[in-house]
């Protein structure tokens, strides 16, 4: 069968383009659910216990849900290919649920919580089926090891965009839209309705702008060989336990308010740092493809690891009394970040590649279903180590904040990233596969494509 291998400029921008509106929709969610659910919605104490427990089951089915979508992603086969169909699919079911999260009737609070559970499950599971497949388009659009690392370097790059301006101009749509002097849950709801359409139209330019370049298998697998597709696939597997090792650089976004707010006295100055994280991250991601030019992908991902620990050290010992220092310092840290987000996606991309050369099958579905379950896994571990630190340092609500608070708090967010990314480096010293290597793989895979 012939097939065009050449990635347009049309296709790499439309699935970056795609990525900026799916990050829309995801930082809107995660960032002000609870906000609206807290504040506009009106739970008693019991009821956002009961909305914990909600939000925490459907975590943990998340976590497995990940894998049964690249699971029925694998087996599908369609006209328009395996993955490009879930995009589509999934666009207009995760705008109404979205929107629905934040229109929460008002009702008795059982309802209310019985309408959030039904709703956020599904939408869960709905953005799911989206993600895993929209990863994976990386890997196929485009057989060329330097066109793929530009279009993730390129979609990373624009989804760091969607999460600053959705994160800044959210409240203030919420508060332009409820038409009055006080920010409304209808102003919410109406701010849902607009970045639903924005975000999910956009996302659905992955759908009708590009092209699977790998012809699909014959031969659909069994559950058992996509398990196994997985398990005995060694270079995804260092992937993913090097992943994992890295959860410490997730510590700063995910208790950065926290940190604000006990070591500098002031929440808002989250925003500084999130904004300083983001723009080293951004500049980062558009320069990968360049450093790519003239280091291997694996030597990469090892000095900028190696680096990143340095960086997260001198932090801890400079202080967070010299704050403009700190702020510098913590740049440079978000910089290799930027790094290790496009290099991680793209050696996931390669690893499928691997894998259908030594078995001839290929599961673009469960290879990056472990990238969104070892995502959300660095979330959850950065989440669980923060919070024992702080009830380690002895911090509360209205408790007097102490210099031990203070240094203890500090320490979470410097020396514990600085070990994280030391021991990530572990697994990475013994990925196999090379970018001389995996040009010759990619030759031999097109020449097996082609005669088939």
């Amino acid at each position: 069968m012939a097939y065009s291998t050449k990635l347009s400029n049309k296709e790499k921008y439309s699935f970056a383009i795609a990525g900026f509106g799916q990050n829309i929709i995801i930082t809107f969610t995660t960032t002000f659910m609870l906000v609206y659910l807290y504040n506009f919605v009106g739970f008693s104490l019991s009821g956002i216990a009961t909305l914990t427990a909600i939000i925490g089951a459907a975590k943990i089915w998340d976590a497995l849900n990940d894998f049964i979508m690249g699971m029925l992603v694998d087996y599908t086969h369609t006209r328009w290919g395996k993955l490009r169909p879930y995009i589509l699919l999934s666009a207009f079911p995760i705008a109404l649920l979205t929107i629905l999260l934040f229109a929460i009737p008002q009702t008795t609070e059982t309802y209310k919580l019985i309408f959030f559970a039904i709703v956020y499950i599904l939408w869960d599971m709905v953005y799911t089926l989206g993600d895993v497949p929209y990863w994976g388009l990386a890997g196929v659009i485009t057989v060329r090891l330097d066109d793929r690392v530009e279009t993730i370097a390129l979609a990373r790059t624009l989804q760091a965009v969607a999460l600053a301006i959705t994160t800044v101009l959210s409240p203030l749509m919420a508060h332009w839209l409820s038409f009055s002097n006080e920010t409304t849950a209808a102003g919410w709801t109406r701010t849902a309705i607009i970045l639903s359409i924005i975000g999910m139209g956009l996302f659905t330019l992955a759908f009708f702008n590009t092209t699977e370049k790998v012809p699909l298998q014959h031969n659909k697998q069994t559950i058992r060989q996509m398990i196994n597709a997985i398990i005995t696939n060694k270079p995804l597997l260092l992937i993913l336990a090097g992943s994992a090792l890295n959860f410490g650089r997730d510590i700063v976004q995910v208790g950065g308010a926290v940190v604000a707010s006990i070591v500098f006295g002031d929440e808002k100055i989250f925003s500084l740092l999130g904004g300083v994280l983001i723009a080293a991250i951004i500049i980062s991601n558009l320069l990968t493809p360049l450093v790519l030019k003239v280091m291997s992908k694996k030597m990469l991902m090892i000095i900028s690891s190696i680096l990143s620990a340095l960086i997260y050290t001198a932090m801890y010992f400079i202080g967070y009394s010299n704050f403009w220092l700190f702020v510098c310092m913590l740049f440079v840290s978000g910089f290799f970040t930027g790094f290790f987000i496009v290099i991680q996606t793209a050696m996931i991309a390669d690893s499928v590649d691997y894998y259908e050369y030594k078995t001839g099958s290929r599961n673009e579905g469960i290879s990056f279903a472990g990238l969104t379950f070892i995502s959300k896994l660095m979330g959850a571990l950065a989440t669980m180590v923060f919070g024992m630190v702080v009830v380690a340092v002895g911090y509360s609500t209205g408790v007097t904040i102490t210099p031990h608070i203070k240094d203890g708090v500090f320490l979470s967010i410097t020396i514990i990233p600085a070990i994280s990314c030391a021991i990530g480096i572990i697994p990475f010293l013994f990925y196999p596969l090379s970018d001389s290597t995996m040009s010759e793989i990619l030759v031999q895979l097109q020449q097996r494509r082609g005669s088939t």
